[in-house]
């Protein structure tokens, strides 16, 4: 997997190898499928199909490509919590925060954090702002402390429209 990005940040805790990053499309796709026509790992298959990550739309990956990036949490070579960037239409350097999603066997790990984490560091190493998206003011508030304690830490600017 090439990733054009960010490099890597790997943590080794309790002999796990966790890394996050943030990849392109292309690279999800080729996480997922595998070189085969059909998803090769069920958990991105839709959450009623059996999937894992809620709001992930498989259907959805390639209406876009280019406009999305998909920072990612991973133990090993698996996923385990995935987040959608997406440019604004309007303005591109504004990245809209679609969703983060943690596998919910990983939850309660502080995968969540980590994955905002990377959301911030890979926006201010691209001179991006972000944005949370108005489909995701529930599962913000939830997020609120750590994006409140991230927009302080990174001088990236986090429009929030009174969200958070």
């Amino acid at each position: 997997m090439k990733n054009n990005f960010n490099s890597a940040k790997i943590e080794n805790k309790e002999n796990l190898v966790i890394t996050t990053e943030t990849i392109n499309t292309n690279d999800l796709i080729d996480l997922i499928y595998k070189g085969d026509n059909l998803p090769q790992d069920n958990r991105f298959l839709p959450v009623e199909n059996g999937g894992v990550f809620k709001y992930f739309d498989i259907k959805e990956l390639s209406q876009n490509k280019k406009d999305k990036f998909y920072p990612v949490v991973k133990i090993g070579d698996k996923i385990v919590g995935l987040s959608e960037l997406l440019k604004d239409p309007f303005n591109n350097k504004n990245l809209w925060i679609q969703f983060l999603s943690i596998d919910p066997e990983e939850q309660n790990n502080g995968y969540a954090s980590r994955l905002a984490k990377e959301i911030f560091e890979f926006a201010k190493k691209n001179n991006y702002s972000l944005e949370a998206s108005i489909y995701t003011e529930k599962g913000f508030e939830k997020m609120r402390p750590v994006f409140e304690r991230l927009s302080k830490e990174y001088p990236v600017d986090f429009i929030n429209k009174g969200k958070l």
